[in-house]
């Protein structure tokens, strides 16, 4: 899918959607704070998408005007979505409290700081979470939408393929998990997703899961034995989901790529990057450098608050050889992350 937004009149609003489907038919969602207003066909011709083959008819063009969209001028909380999967287009500028930054929020964990993107909606113009659910087009579109000065995106993407756009005006934010309370996450995502299916992750993702997800489905997390030999035994396109999950999302190019020793001096130097990088066993350090960073109080940001019965597997998974095996790239990455950290720290005392 593509789209962007071409101007912003006041009384005057034109832009494109293509969509996926070759002979779909684009129908744009326009609401403001007080509800929905309309569903607007795309019905301006763009010819070079017929010579490009990319839709069928060309018409991909929207045009809101007083007459479609009733007092267009005076609705300033305007918002545009695609009508078909709701994702966002445009909305108009935020008065006074817009933070005029273009920030990309890695996200390490598999569950996300969802309560941290929603609190974004308040400072950016165009905020997206989890953008790793849309097609790699999609959501190489949203890097280029030209038109706008505050952006917010987040997701768990692999990184290597978007690095370029830390040159090109986007400031980049981590907090990287824990190996063992990620692999404990992870794990009893898989359980929950056997019964159950998660908001936060897409059908692409359900998709490779699944055989972690039939797998661990009925594994009793209370009896460590039997964590442990399900973890000894687990077939290689399981085990692939636990492998050292954050070195492979920085250093590889696809998301089913193994990860390599090589690979940990890629991520570091990725890392090194980054505006703001934290670690989830010092989030007040990580909320304090974000505020600094665009400029808010950090008590507006939402704190990533560790959990109990997640902690209390990961505790277990700690003492079993088999899981560091699965974590050895992870696990030396995690040392000089945090060890980057600590120097950082202490040569601002």
């Amino acid at each position: 899918m593509l789209f962007n937004i071409q101007r912003d009149r006041g009384d005057l609003v034109e832009g494109y959607l293509i969509p996926d489907g070759f002979s779909d038919v684009p129908v744009v969602l326009v609401s403001d704070a007080d509800g929905r207003i309309a569903e607007i066909e795309c019905d301006q011709l763009h010819s070079a998408v017929v010579a490009s083959g990319r839709h069928n008819t060309g018409l991909v063009g929207f045009k809101l005007t007083d007459h479609n969209i009733p007092g267009l001028k005076e609705r300033a909380t305007l918002v545009i979505q695609d009508a078909k999967t709701g994702l966002l287009i445009y909305r108009r500028p935020l008065p006074s409290r817009q933070i005029d930054r273009k920030i990309l929020r890695i996200e390490t964990q598999l569950v996300p700081h969802a309560a941290l993107d929603r609190a974004m909606r308040s400072h950016f113009q165009y905020v997206l979470p989890s953008i790793d659910r849309y097609g790699y087009e999609t959501t190489l579109q949203v890097f280029l939408l030209d038109k706008l000065k505050s952006i917010y995106l987040s997701g768990r993407f692999q990184v290597r393929n978007h690095q370029d756009f830390f040159d090109k005006g986007f400031a980049g934010v981590a907090l990287l998990t824990e190996p063992y309370y990620e692999m404990a996450l992870r794990l009893l995502t898989l359980k929950l997703c056997s019964t159950t299916k998660p908001p936060f992750l897409g059908e692409r993702d359900l998709m490779s899961l699944s055989p972690a997800i039939a797998y661990f489905g009925d594994l009793d997390f209370k009896d460590t034995g039997a964590v442990a030999k399900a973890l000894k035994r687990a077939p290689p396109r399981v085990r692939a989901v636990l492998m050292s999950p954050t070195t492979r999302q920085f250093a590889c190019a696809d998301p089913e790529q193994p990860s390599t020793r090589r690979d940990i001096a890629v991520v570091m130097d990725i890392i090194s990057r980054l505006e703001v990088i934290g670690h989830i066993n010092d989030t007040l350090s990580f909320a304090s450098s974000l505020g600094e960073l665009l400029n808010i109080d950090m008590d507006r940001i939402p704190i990533l608050q560790r959990n109990d019965a997640i902690d209390r597997v990961a505790a277990e998974l700690r003492t079993f050889a088999v899981a560091e095996s699965y974590l050895e790239d992870d696990l030396i990455l995690d040392y000089y992350v945090r060890k980057a950290i600590d120097d950082a720290a202490a040569q601002k005392i």
